[in-house]
């Protein structure tokens, strides 16, 4: 799950007065203890009170990052001049040089929070990007016990948020990459990171910023209700609710030449339409064995401020997760309807139903899922990836918007699901003593052909390709388009590839085929022990395809695509607090006859890559540390001479938490 919540923050227009309205309401909230009998409120009287006379300081921890960060890329795509060198502090995604999180809870029902966020490269003089801003707003936080059930509310800035898989959730892709890179928001953990690795797949244990969305706004809550019932109700915006496209914010700009500035009414009377949001919701019950839940979501997108044009979708599903003996079964169905200007789409089906059997059953363990989502299933909040129905995004004036991770046909990891799609995913494992092996296989075929394009993620030197093209450029609508042969685009902490495919009816322009998506997951970790210091070793493979037959695994014969990487990461610690780290990686992605051959060569896309990586994790303090990384870069598509780049990046990070 990757996000970029200063987006969100950037182009909530609501402003600081909502802010302050939510706060008010919070409070009084928490202070008229919302729900509660006379006979309970007398009850909690004394240990109310005495949590009040308690002090309540307001609490302020947070940490210091600097991230410095060089490349020099001797073999440059064409047009980088001058910056296939460059040097300086931070990495382009403007995390925070300095996070300070400031709490209070003014009573034992509420609490605040907020994060102060200043960023600063280091320029010098100038002060265009030296900021000192709110990063994830100021959050407000009640809980309420009563006889009839606990309450919650959250309400201001940035939560991180989950409602269900297909409503609001997030792929969970856990130990299926390297953490060879590490992410802005580690910590100072030692050689406990690649012990937690090691054992549950996760650097940062309970971290829900791999698991949820980023969501601003308000959200109620309410567990134990009579009944064993519950309920979420939100209101906000998530990431693609952030605003107008190419809505102009600057005041003076929308002021029009004779004078006239606009209200609300808009220059000709007519009422503005409504702003951009997200709601939505949870109705839940609690049985004996688990849950079942019925969600839903409404997504509203204004496309212009003076007409009621605009984008929505409503998303509805059942979804359960019971405890059948020691089998867990856990799914979810529903259906989602799309309205625009452009194209307004047929109800479209997502269902998934997923079991997990233990050795005791079937010697090894058993991860089995089924699943089918319709060609007309679309939501961008969700773990689906929703990009291979065109009409879904007509009124785009966009190739690939903004922030967007793939295009058409995804070549998806196992378990990574997308639309329009029916397919099966079985993962197991084996364990014994340091040692563990996993594997994955999946197998999707397309319910209809819709597309004539299909994408893949470039796992090898990725993340350093997307710190030169920055995916998140100023006012950026659509997304950083770059290579000589302009089919690379920019995300956030990656980059995928768009393959256009060649056989399409030539008068009608239909595609005739369905095709089928082949996956196979390997992943291995060893923890061991060199000279008595810890030694962890970790493989991850990956090897996707797409046919239009299916096969048992991923071919390379008769295929429209072919793409397999491998990464090797070891970690050893060499002295009390000093780590050193290493890494390996190698591409390779082919594509095949129904693919758009190269102009120049007449050849199809041939393509490796490698990357080479040493460093060191050295703890200088329990709450400081100091990381090193040196990563070199080599690819060359052998199909055309220009679409090569080979080069080196280095980056070192200093993270102090106070």
């Amino acid at each position: 799950m990757h996000y970029a919540p200063e987006r969100i923050q950037s182009r909530w227009t609501h402003g600081l007065l909502r802010r302050m309205v939510w706060a008010v309401m919070v409070l009084l909230i928490s202070a008229g203890g919302v729900g509660e009998t006379r006979a309970q409120t007398t009850a909690a009287a004394d240990s109310s009170e005495t949590l009040r006379k308690q002090p309540q300081p307001i609490t302020v921890f947070g940490y210091y990052r600097l991230l410095v960060y060089g490349r020099n890329m001797t073999d440059p795509y064409p047009n980088l001049e001058p910056f296939e060198r460059a040097y300086g502090v931070g990495d382009g995604y403007r995390e925070p040089m300095l996070s300070l999180n400031v709490l209070g809870r003014p009573s034992g029902r509420s609490s605040f929070g907020t994060e102060l966020f200043v960023y600063t490269p280091y320029e010098g003089n100038s002060t265009a990007n030296n900021i000192v801003s709110l990063n994830l707003g100021v959050n407000f936080y009640g809980n309420f016990r009563t006889e009839v059930g606990n309450f919650g509310a959250r309400a201001g800035g940035i939560h991180w948020y989950n409602l269900s898989p297909f409503t609001i959730g997030v792929y969970q892709v856990l130990d299926r990459f390297t953490i060879f890179d590490r992410t802005p928001w580690e910590g100072v953990d030692g050689v406990d990171k690649y012990a937690n690795y090691f054992t549950t797949g996760q650097t940062n244990p309970g971290d829900q910023r791999w698991n949820f969305q980023a969501f601003q706004g308000l959200i109620l809550d309410g567990r134990k209700l009579p009944g064993g019932l519950g309920f979420d109700f939100f209101w906000g915006k998530t990431q693609p609710n952030g605003g107008l496209p190419n809505a102009t914010t600057d005041p003076v700009e929308t002021i029009p030449e004779n004078g006239v500035v606009p209200t609300y009414q808009g220059t000709a009377g007519e009422a503005r339409a409504l702003p951009s949001f997200i709601t939505g919701g949870k109705l839940q019950k609690s049985l004996d064995a688990g849950t079942v839940a019925y969600n839903t979501i409404y997504s509203y997108r204004t496309l212009d401020s003076l007409t009621t044009d605009r984008r929505s979708y409503q998303v509805h599903t059942g979804s359960f997760d019971l405890n059948v003996g020691d089998i867990n079964v856990r799914g979810e169905v529903g259906a989602s309807k799309f309205e625009s200007p452009d194209y307004t789409s047929d109800w479209g089906e997502a269902l998934m139903v997923r079991a997990e059997i233990p050795a005791s059953y079937t010697f090894l363990p058993l991860d089995v899922q089924l699943y089918q989502v319709g060609a007309d299933f679309y939501n961008e909040n969700g773990e689906i990836s929703t990009n291979n129905n065109p009409n879904l995004r007509a009124e785009s004036q966009c190739t690939v918007a903004a922030g967007q991770g793939s295009v058409g046909g995804l070549l998806t990891q196992v378990n990574q699901l997308a639309h329009n799609r029916r397919g099966i995913n079985i993962n197991t494992a084996w364990e014994r003593g340091p040692a563990k092996l996993a594997a994955g296989w999946g197998i999707a075929q397309e319910l209809e052909p819709t597309t004539d394009v299909l994408s893949f993620v470039h796992r090898i030197n990725g993340l350093a390709l997307s710190r030169i093209y920055n995916p998140f450029p100023a006012n950026a609508v659509c997304a950083t388009q770059f290579g000589p042969l302009q089919r690379q685009y920019s995300f956030f902490r990656g980059v995928f590839e768009r393959v256009v495919l060649t056989d399409i009816d030539p008068v009608t322009g239909a595609v005739p085929n369905r095709k089928y998506f082949h996956a196979v997951d390997v992943k291995a970790k060893l923890q061991t022990q060199l000279a008595k210091r810890p030694l962890y070793v970790f493989y991850l493979g990956n090897f996707g395809s797409v046919s239009d037959k299916a096969t048992v695994v991923p071919a390379n014969d008769d295929t429209y695509l072919f793409v397999q990487s491998h990464e090797f990461d070891l970690y050893y610690e060499v002295r009390n607090g000093f780590i050193v780290t290493g890494y390996v990686g190698l591409e390779w992605a082919q594509g095949g006859a129904f693919t758009r051959a190269n102009e120049i060569s007449g050849k199809l896309r041939d393509q490796q890559a490698s990357g080479l990586g040493l460093g060191f994790d050295w703890t200088l303090a329990p709450n400081a540390g100091l990381y090193f990384r040196h990563r070199w870069m080599d690819y060359e598509d052998r199909s055309v001479a220009i679409d090569q780049y080979r080069g080196r990046e280095v980056t070192l990070e200093l993270k102090i938490f106070i």
